[in-house]
This record gives structure tokens, C-alpha cells and sequence, in this order.
């Protein structure tokens, strides 16, 4: 049974969502009920609608400041920023750049007092002032002045989301309360480091030794560990369970509930398994349910299953969920079969009355806690419930002290003290968030997201332009029929108009893992890597001839046909994805997660290009010009390019390479970098496969002295495009011109001496999590990773404590298992280079952390290390590997950082970590840079969404995977003609009215 039913939640993960609406349906009140419920909520709407909220309540905010308006949007940057901001400097920045414009004349002076109190409470008395912007403000009083008061408007704020900052505090306030219970949550960030989950452990422990029942604690494994995800569960079990045992068992003493928070989707099947685990001999320990999960009814039944056998009541909540808007964004950039959340509000509403139904049908197995602050939901509730009847779903008895509601600290005040002065039985408890101020800062904003979008039922209740009756009507009825998702919100699959999206593996999945890792052992085993053997001179000189033999024909195929037959290589790079990411990390060292990128980006750059010729190739082009002529341009091949990749991209950068050219009507011989040359046969198998004829893409095989020179040096080839270093680039642009004959083109795409800037304020564990993958994934070996980390002075404490921290968590190892985060550099040579360097680096900077390397661990691996330096110190040339430089500068020493960064020669990728737009505005013109990211890693560009390549040393464009990149494989014809030669200029005549009789 258990199997069975653990079985389907996996099943229902990402299940469509038309498959999942209608099993949810059959659990809906039928039509007499939900005429009740519709009673009863318009009462409770008309009540809470009545209700004048606090002068600043948390409702008055979100009211006023919805998502919709440029001036919440605003507002909630300050509250995510301000109060981290060390330095005053930068703080009055954030002001300006966030308050200096949009329509503040309409706030009302309780939100004015709530935005600038103490010496300015009343300023906005003056009815002729005029306060259209706040710059006129800022302007009269001065930046401190404002600054501070901002600052206390923030505090202010953030003491309508959070009881206290002390849980002895917050104690204290929520005894005041009764008949309100309590569920505490100490507020931060998930754990990024040991010393992160030790401080989160402690505090937990001060709450259940603070708190008596029947109040709670809710805790997010998350912040107990700093590695809590699906690849480190061997890891999650012997280091995080004995800690929640230890607290389960102090909660139980005390007789204080302990509840599971929800997270990611992602994270769901780690917690179950946890949450099973300290099942037996627990005692009030709870946990969260999503409704806004497709599987959300699927974990309802197992929990019913799980507490029937455990002979206890297990407390569950029930919410809808707080992290929609980036289930919807990880589910597009993984290229997921579909999204583990509903993308209709109304089908979350559904699930959510059909778990709570499930749930309430076994009291004897749950006690169920129904988070809402809305009116329907808390009216179905009651109506499946009633407390006054001790009634229940299909006569089962259920009485009041079988369930209780939940809100949320500083929200829906109205709604239960409506509902307490009409049932003072019914239990409720408030979620309350403890901490201090700067912990608040991503609590704040997810409320925000919450309850501040158009949609919620807290911005409607307000606005009374939405009736009521809208406000409470039956989710049921807004549910499409036949059922279908949003179409604002295409499937994963579907994200780009004009292609496919490629198709991801779910590494949260563990059967997934599991099977990529028993594929990669056996073929490791059963496939040993046998030396592939180098392409002679006369096979070079054959398939160059090969290819030269075949331009034409090739050249002659409809841009119809050759993109079907990319589009028909990207369908089969996909279904033969076990079998590349197996090969990408044996011969490559690529971690899983590494290598399933660059399967989907090779797909990426196939249909891609395909969609490019489509619109490009396919036909002429009409040019407008004098009557009585046609002119057309028409895009052609060039001949046979020569296409050299390099071992750092084995497949994505060696496919792509070769669909531009063939694309564009050209043959190629491509050459793979002499350290995988397998990945690189096995990617011109699978285009021959799809119908590339054999001679139209040749490959050859050996190192750049024996085969990529004399290929490049052949007068036979038309263009070549390469990836390298800028060294390599440099013998080919000699070579090419030496050679008698055409001028070639050379698309050539280097390395680069890539930085990121972050302020102080930025959000520092956003800028680690984005550090460690820019400069140490794929270990180190990508052209656009990170080498060059430049932190404000103010927040360079807590970044470089985090990064410390972030290193040591790091496993360096064999990327043929799961849990491994850095594999191996490519080569002994490599490895030599990077380690003296390291050395050099140990003697003359200050080290910041390093991630451990295991003791008789075989290969080339150099674990991650990062080193502080002056600016004069930092190395000037690019770094290839996990080694990251760090410089601490003050906002004085921008520019210098700038001109620095230009003198380099490099422009290849460029970060940027800030809340203020001045910043950046600053930053961006000043760079001399081919990609560059605002606020997220710089890394993993995406095929058509992020064109990439560099200028300067990095490279000659165009950039690959962008709307010019085929241009410079095709040459450009031009045809006129002069129709006017025979029977004068019709155009003209035609219909003119100048006819001659």
C-alpha cells in the first residue's frame, strides 16, 4: 500500500494538468452545498470588506501598494534592500533610484505616516504641496534625513509581518492573544553554510524551550542543513535526521507542536522520507502540504495511510503555497515535460477544498490545520464541518477539535475575529514569524508576491470595484470546460514561439539519478575508453575533398529541407540522452547536471538554426528601390568550413558549430578537441542518422599541430569557426592570412578575464549562490566562468564569510556519482598549470576557503579556492579552472575597476549583483563586454534567449545561438533586374489613370 501510494505522488509530479482537474472535481461540495458556502462567505467578505484596516497594517500596505503599481513594485525593493545596506552612501542611492518617481500624490497620510514617520509624520498635511515625486522631498530635507526616515518607515513595516524579533519576546505577545495559538517561525535565509544550519539549530532549540503548547514551532529543513536536496540525501540522512530527532524529542517533552515547513517542489519526496522516518515515537509533529502541487491530493492520501498505520494523528496544514512564481521560471529553464504546480488560481482552489476533504475524512488519522485568508475557503471549511453540528463529509462525524485555521501574522485580522466572535470554538492559529529585521527581508517579499498580486484574495477584498459575489464565487465554475492550462503560461516544452524547447532530466528525480549513474558505470565497465585513432594526412585531404565535392549539391537543398533535417538531429540528440550524458561524463569529467545541459543546448543550437534559415534562407529577400526594377538579396553557402570545438563543450559547442554551417548551405569537416574526440564522432553519427549525408559533414581526429593547422592552412576551405584559447585564435588568423587566394572569414569565440561587481545591496547569500556556480561549476572550465569576484567593502564581511562557508560544502570527485558538485580538470597539463598557480597564489594572497579534497582520490581534480588580492595583483590573463580572485573594493574605486576590467582586453561575460538601477546604469555603458548579468549567475547561457560570444580578446562575433551568427557563414547575392526593358513600367501604368487613348 505504502509503495503504491509513494508511487503515486512521483507519478503525479508533473502530471498534465487536465489529467490531474477532474479527480479533483469528483471532491467538491455538490451544488446545494456550495450554494451554502457562497452564503456563508458573502457574509464573512461583506464583514471583512466593512472592516477599516490599521492606519499600518500589513492589508493597509498591500492595499495601497499592489504588485500592478510601479510604486509597490518600488516599495517592496526598498524592503527587501534597505535595512542590509551597511553604508549611507549606498543606502541614499537605493532611495533615489526606487522613490524618485511614480505617482505618490495618491497615497493616503496613514500610508505617508507609514512611509516617512517621526519629524516627517505630517508633511503631507499641506494641501498644495506638491508630491508627485519623492526626489522634491529628498531635495528639501536632505538625503540623511530621509535616510533615517526611511529607514524607521522600513522597521515600521517590517513590524506588521514579524511578532518580534526575540522568541522570548514574541512568547510574551503571543500569550496576550488568546484565544490565538501560535506557530513560530524563526525567519532566514535556507542554510548555506555549517555554521548557517548551526545558528538556525540553536534558534529552534531556543523557541521549543521558549514557547509552551499549545503553541508551535514550524522549522525549514532548508535552514538545517546546507545541502538539503535530492543528490545529497545520503548526506541528509546522516547529518540532518539526528538533529530533527533531537528536537522532535525536546518538542515532545514540553508537549510544543513541531511542524515541517513546505519548499521547492523539488524538495518534496527528500521530506517525506524525512518526515517518515521520525514518524515512529512522535508526538504532534506536523507537516505543510502544498495545494498548488499537481500531487498534493496523492501526498494527502499517503499521509492518511501513514498515520492510519502509526496509530496517531498526524498535524498537517494545508496551504496553498508560496514559491508559484518560480516553480513556473525552474520548470522553463530545465526544459521540465510540464510544471509540478497548477498554472489556473481556480485549479489551486480546487485542489485545495479537495485535499481538505480528504483530509477531514480520517480524524482518526489527521488533525488538519487550513491555512487561508480567504473567505470561500474558511466558508467550505465550516460547511464541510460545521462546528455547530459536529458534522462532516458524507455523514462522517467530525467535530470542532478535529481541525483548525491558520493565517498569517498581520493578515486577515477581520476574517477570525469575525469568525471567533461567531464560533469562539473554533481554534486558530497565527503564523508568526520571529527575527530581526535583515532576516525579514525574503519572508517580506514572498508576502508581498503573495498578497500584493491582483489575483489574491487580500488585494481584492479592498478594491471595490470587484463585487462580491466575484470575490466568493465557486472555484468550480471558473474551471474551463473541457479543462485546459493557462495559455499565458505555455508548457515548458512550448516556451518559444518559433521551436521546441529542449527536454530536460529531472535531477530532483531519484530514480532518474540512480538510472544515469547505473548507465554510466556499466558503461564505464562494458565501454572502456579506448584511444580513438588520429585522421592521417590523406583521410584529412580526402574528407576536405569529400566535402568540396559535395558543396554543391548540399548547397542546392531547399532551407526547408535542411532545417527539417536539424530539427529531426535535435529529436534525436534527445532520445539518446542517457547515452550522451554517459559518454559527456566519461571523456568529458562533467557532472550529471553539466552534462544534461549540453545535450539540451546541442538540440538548442539545431532547431535553433533551423528556425533561422527558415526566415533568412528560405527565400530572397524584396529590396524597395526605383520603378522598374526588382532587386532581391539571397543568402548562400560559402563552401566547406572548417569547424574546430573544444573539449570544455564536447557536444553543445561541436553541434552547434556544425549545424550553422550546414545550415547555411555550407560542408564542413569539423575537428573535436583531441580530449574527446568520441563525443564528438558520436554527434556526427546521430546528424548522419537524421539524414546529413556522410560527405556534406566530415570529421576529423587528432591534436591542433597534426590536423587543425593543415586543415585551416587548406586553400579548399571557405571560412572556419573555432572555440579556444585567444592564442589559437591568433596562429589561425595568421594562418588564414598567408594563405593565396579568397579572404576568409574567421568566427572565432575565446576566453575572458570575467568579473562580477556586487554593491552592498546586493543580497549576499543571492551573490554567493550565484559566485559558486559562475566560478566553480564544470570546475572552473567554462569560457564564461567566473574569474574576477569585486565586493563592496560594506558587504564584503558577510559575502566572504558565505563563500568561505559555500566552499567547504562543496564534494570534489567522480562526476559518475550523484552527490559529486566539482569532477575533475580535463588534463595533466591542466592540472599542472592551475596547482602551481594555486601555489604562487598561497604564498603571495590572503586564502578566503577552499572545498576539501578526499585523500586517495585518483585524477586530475583541484578542488575550488578562492584568494583575496589587491587590484595591481589580480592576473590579467584568464585562469582556466576553479580558482577564483577576489578584490574588495570601496564605491570610490569604480571606475578604476572599470578602466581595469577595458584595459584587460577581454569582454567576454560580466556580472553585476545590485538593487539600485543607478548602479548598473553606471556599470553597463562603462563595460566593453559581449554578455552581461544583472543579478543572477554568469553561466549557462541560453540558445536564442541569450546570444553569446565576446568582443575585444574574447572573440569576433557574431555571437552563437543569435539572430546573426548564420549571416557570417553565407555569403550575400544580389539580383537586379530591369523590368522595365520589356513593356515599360507597369507599376506605374497600372490603374494610374494616365492611360492614353
Amino acid at each position: 500500500m505504502g509503495d503504491r501510494l509513494r508511487a503515486a505522488i512521483t507519478r503525479d509530479h508533473r502530471i498534465a494538468e487536465a489529467s490531474a482537474v477532474p479527480r479533483l472535481r469528483a471532491l467538491q461540495p455538490d451544488a446545494a452545498v456550495s450554494k451554502e458556502i457562497t452564503a456563508i462567505s458573502f457574509h464573512l467578505a461583506e464583514h471583512v470588506r466593512a472592516a477599516p484596516p490599521g492606519a499600518l497594517s500589513a492589508e493597509s500596505f498591500l492595499r495601497q501598494y499592489g504588485l500592478s503599481t510601479r510604486e509597490g513594485v518600488a516599495l517592496m525593493c526598498v524592503a527587501e534592500a534597505l535595512l542590509r545596506i551597511p553604508d549611507p552612501e549606498t543606502a541614499d542611492a537605493l532611495i533615489r533610484d526606487k522613490l524618485s518617481s511614480g505617482n505618490w500624490s495618491s497615497a493616503s497620510a496613514a500610508d505617508w505616516a507609514l512611509m516617512l514617520t517621526g519629524t516627517l509624520a505630517r508633511w503631507h498635511d499641506a494641501a498644495d504641496e506638491d508630491f508627485s515625486a519623492v526626489k522634491h522631498l529628498v531635495a528639501r530635507l536632505g538625503e540623511p534625513v530621509v535616510r533615517a526616515a526611511v529607514r524607521q518607515a522600513m522597521r515600521i513595516l517590517a513590524g506588521q509581518f514579524v511578532v518580534a524579533e526575540t522568541i522570548a519576546e514574541a512568547a510574551a505577545r503571543g500569550a496576550a492573544r488568546r484565544p490565538y495559538r501560535f506557530s513560530y517561525d524563526m525567519l532566514g535565509e535556507a542554510a548555506r553554510t555549517a555554521e548557517d544550519a548551526a545558528r538556525y539549530f540553536d534558534l529552534y532549540l531556543q523557541a521549543i524551550k521558549t514557547v509552551a503548547a499549545p503553541d508551535a514551532v514550524s522549522v525549514k529543513l532548508s535552514a538545517l542543513h546546507p545541502r538539503f536536496e535530492e543528490t545529497k540525501r545520503s548526506r541528509v540522512f546522516s547529518e540532518l535526521l539526528p538533529k530533527l530527532k533531537q528536537l522532535k524529542e525536546i518538542a515532545a517533552r514540553r508537549g510544543v507542536g513541531l511542524t515541517i515547513d513546505a519548499e521547492e517542489s523539488e524538495r518534496l519526496e527528500l521530506t517525506l522520507d524525512i518526515y517518515e522516518s521520525l514518524i515512529p515515537d512522535s508526538k504532534d509533529l506536523g507537516l505543510a502540504v502544498q495545494a498548488y502541487q499537481k500531487r498534493a491530493l496523492a501526498v494527502c492520501d499517503w499521509l492518511l495511510a501513514l498515520g492510519r498505520a502509526a496509530k496517531r494523528r498526524l498535524p498537517i496544514r494545508l496551504v496553498k503555497g508560496a514559491y508559484w512564481d518560480g516553480e513556473i521560471k525552474r520548470a522553463q529553464q530545465l526544459g521540465m515535460r510540464d510544471y509540478p504546480v497548477f498554472t489556473r488560481k481556480s485549479a489551486t482552489d480546487v485542489s485545495y477544498i479537495a485535499c481538505a476533504t480528504r483530509l477531514l475524512s480520517a480524524p482518526e488519522a489527521i488533525y488538519p490545520a487550513f491555512a487561508t485568508h480567504n473567505c470561500r475557503t474558511v466558508a467550505t471549511i465550516l460547511a464541510l464541518c460545521p462546528p455547530d453540528k459536529g458534522g462532516g463529509p458524507k455523514g462522517r462525524g467530525v467535530s470542532v477539535s478535529s481541525f483548525e485555521f491558520q493565517k498569517l501574522f498581520g493578515m486577515g485580522d477581520a476574517l477570525y475575529d469575525a469568525l471567533l466572535a461567531q464560533h469562539p470554538g473554533i481554534a486558530c492559529r497565527i503564523y508568526a514569524p520571529v527575527g530581526s529585521f535583515t532576516d525579514l527581508l525574503p519572508y517580506l517579499v514572498r508576502r508581498l508576491l503573495e498578497n500584493g498580486a491582483n489575483t489574491s484574495f487580500v488585494h481584492q477584498i479592498a478594491d471595490p470595484s470587484v463585487p462580491i459575489d466575484a470575490l466568493v464565487a465557486d472555484p468550480v465554475a471558473a474551471l474551463p470546460e473541457p479543462y485546459a492550462p493557462d495559455p499565458r503560461i505555455p508548457l515548458p516544452r512550448d516556451l518559444y514561439p518559433d521551436r521546441k524547447n529542449s527536454l530536460g532530466l529531472d535531477l530532483s528525480d531519484q530514480p532518474t539519478l540512480q538510472d544515469l549513474r547505473a548507465k554510466t558505470l556499466a558503461d564505464r565497465e562494458g565501454e572502456p575508453l579506448a584511444p580513438v585513432e588520429a585522421t592521417s594526412p590523406q583521410e584529412l585531404d580526402f574528407s576536405i575533398a569529400r566535402a568540396t565535392a559535395a558543396f554543391e549539391s548540399w548547397s542546392r537543398v531547399p532551407a526547408a529541407e535542411r532545417a527539417a533535417l536539424l530539427e529531426r538531429a535535435a529529436d534525436a540528440l534527445e532520445e539518446r540522452r542517457l547515452e550522451l550524458v554517459s559518454l559527456i561524463v566519461r571523456e568529458g569529467g562533467r557532472t550529471y547536471g553539466d552534462a544534461v545541459s549540453e545535450v539540451r543546448e546541442a538540440a538548442d543550437f539545431c532547431r535553433y538554426y533551423a528556425s533561422q534559415i527558415k526566415i533568412n534562407f528560405a527565400k530572397t529577400k524584396e529590396l524597395r528601390g526605383p520603378a522598374g526594377e526588382r532587386n532581391e538579396l539571397s543568402l548562400h553557402g560559402r563552401g566547406v568550413f572548417a569547424c574546430i570545438s573544444p573539449w570544455n563543450f564536447p557536444l553543445a559547442i561541436f553541434t552547434g558549430q556544425v549545424a550553422a554551417a550546414l545550415a547555411a548551405g555550407n560542408t564542413v569537416v569539423a575537428k573535436p578537441a583531441e580530449q574527446t574526440p568520441r563525443i564528438g564522432l558520436r554527434a556526427m553519427e546521430i546528424l548522419y542518422e537524421a539524414g546529413i549525408p556522410a560527405d556534406a559533414a566530415c570529421c576529423a581526429i587528432g591534436d591542433g599541430e597534426a590536423v587543425g593547422a593543415p586543415l585551416v592552412a587548406d586553400p579548399r576551405i571557405a571560412g572556419v569557426a573555432f572555440t579556444g584559447s585567444v592564442e589559437t585564435a591568433k596562429l589561425i588568423n595568421q594562418s588564414l592570412a598567408k594563405r593565396p587566394g579568397p579572404i576568409v572569414p574567421l568566427i572565432a569565440e575565446t576566453g575572458g578575464v570575467n568579473a562580477m561587481l556586487v554593491d552592498s545591496s546586493a543580497l549576499p547569500e543571492q551573490v554567493v549562490d550565484d559566485v559558486v556556480v559562475s566560478a566553480f561549476q564544470s570546475a572552473g572550465q567554462r569560457c564564461s566562468g567566473l574569474r574576477v569576484l569585486f565586493v563592496d567593502s560594506g558587504s564584503a564581511p558577510r559575502v566572504l564569510d558565505l563563500l568561505r562557508g559555500a566552499l567547504a560544502e562543496l564534494k570534489v570527485g567522480d562526476p559518475a556519482e550523484p552527490d559529486t558538485d566539482i569532477g575533475p580538470v580535463i588534463d595533466a597539463p591542466a592540472h599542472a598549470a592551475l596547482a602551481h598557480h594555486i601555489k604562487k597564489l598561497r604564498n603571495s594572497a590572503k586564502l578566503i576557503g577552499a572545498a576539501h579534497l578526499a585523500p586517495g582520490l585518483h585524477g586530475h581534480f583541484i578542488a575550488p579556492i578562492a584568494f583575496e588580492l589587491p587590484l595591481d595583483q589580480i592576473p590579467r590573463t584568464e585562469v582556466f579552472g576553479p580558482v577564483l580572485h577576489v578584490n574588495v573594493y570601496t564605491r570610490k574605486d569604480l571606475d578604476e575597476i572599470l578602466q581595469w576590467l577595458r584595459d584587460t582586453g577581454y569582454g567576454l561575460t560580466l556580472g553585476i549583483h545590485s538593487r539600485i538601477q543607478s548602479f548598473v546604469d553606471q556599470v553597463v555603458p562603462a563595460a566593453r563586454v559581449g554578455n552581461i548579468y544583472v543579478n543572477r549567475s554568469m553561466i549557462g547561457a541560453v540558445v536564442g534567449v541569450q546570444p553569446f560570444g565576446g568582443e575585444g580578446l574574447s572573440g569576433t562575433g557574431p555571437k552563437a545561438g543569435g539572430p546573426h551568427y548564420l549571416l557570417r557563414f553565407a555569403t550575400e547575392r544580389t539580383l537586379t533586374v530591369n523590368t522595365a526593358a520589356v513593356g515599360g513600367v507597369t507599376e506605374l501604368l497600372a490603374g494610374s489613370g494616365n492611360e492614353r487613348g
